[in-house]
């Protein structure tokens, strides 16, 4: 067994986030991930016209896979997934609620022992073209104050990113994702002061026991949303390709 992975401590009044940089893994790497994955997957895998775009998916449902079979103690290739009510994919016989989210560059995978999670990760890239007017028609209107505050465009825009990243692990905890009505509830970036907040505009969110977490994670912002979660942290762990191959090969998530 290779050295690399393990989550230490009482892990299971935690979420765990992984994240996994896809730039620089070779074919090698991809393997025991791509191995994983069922039909269906490897199909719509093959469909994608780009290396970048096909390997990003093999990484995040791969890691999915690694990282639930793991934590289930279940065969990665053999866990089975149902669509949720508004198709939020959810493991058949339970053990985990789970989301994944990725870019070309990095995979994000969110696991919780109970409750409902989301996770979004998004490139934090200079001048990146932000179309501001999305935050004048979808966000709420603390929301938009708060990027209106912000006397520089590229503040305005990493405002805009770190909003739209909280937004996103939010409906996508719920599992309702842009049928989600976006003004229902505001979100707040940390400050060095205090972590992300979010408060809600609608009954049925307040009923919810609500935590967020934001990182910065090697260009990319990073954010978690836990609904009714376990009472721990939010923790995030990156996974090295060390780490993915103990992962692979079986390494137990040490408790």
């Amino acid at each position: 067994m290779r050295d690399g992975f393990a989550v230490r401590g009482d892990w299971r009044h935690d979420v765990i986030v992984l994240t996994l940089a896809v730039d620089g893994l070779g074919t090698r790497d991809l393997a025991p991930l791509s191995h994983t994955l069922d039909r269906t997957e490897r199909e719509r895998a093959a469909r994608f016209q780009f290396d970048a775009d096909r390997n990003a998916y093999i990484a995040a449902h791969g890691l999915t896979r690694l990282f639930l079979g793991a934590w289930t103690g279940r065969s990665p290739g053999a866990l089975a997934f149902n669509a949720g009510p508004y198709g939020k994919p959810v493991l058949v016989r339970g053990g985990a609620s789970f989301n994944l989210s990725h870019t070309r560059s990095m995979v994000a995978v969110a696991v919780s022992a109970q409750g409902e999670v989301g996770v979004d990760i998004e490139p934090l890239v200079p001048n990146r073209t932000v179309e501001l007017d999305i935050a004048d028609r979808w966000f709420s209107r603390e929301e938009v104050a708060q990027i209106g505050v912000e006397m520089e465009e590229d503040a305005k825009r990493t405002r805009f990113m770190r909003i739209w990243n909280l937004k996103e692990a939010v409906i996508k905890a719920t599992g309702r994702g842009l049928s989600q009505e976006l003004s229902g509830f505001t979100v707040t970036p940390p400050t060095a002061e205090a972590g992300p907040t979010l408060t809600a505009h609608e009954e049925w969110l307040r009923a919810g026991d609500w935590r967020l977490s934001q990182w910065d994670v090697d260009g990319h912002v990073l954010a978690a949303a836990s609904l009714n979660g376990p009472s721990g942290t939010l923790r995030h762990l990156r996974v090295t390709a060390d780490g993915l191959a103990a992962l692979a090969d079986g390494a137990p998530i040490l408790v």
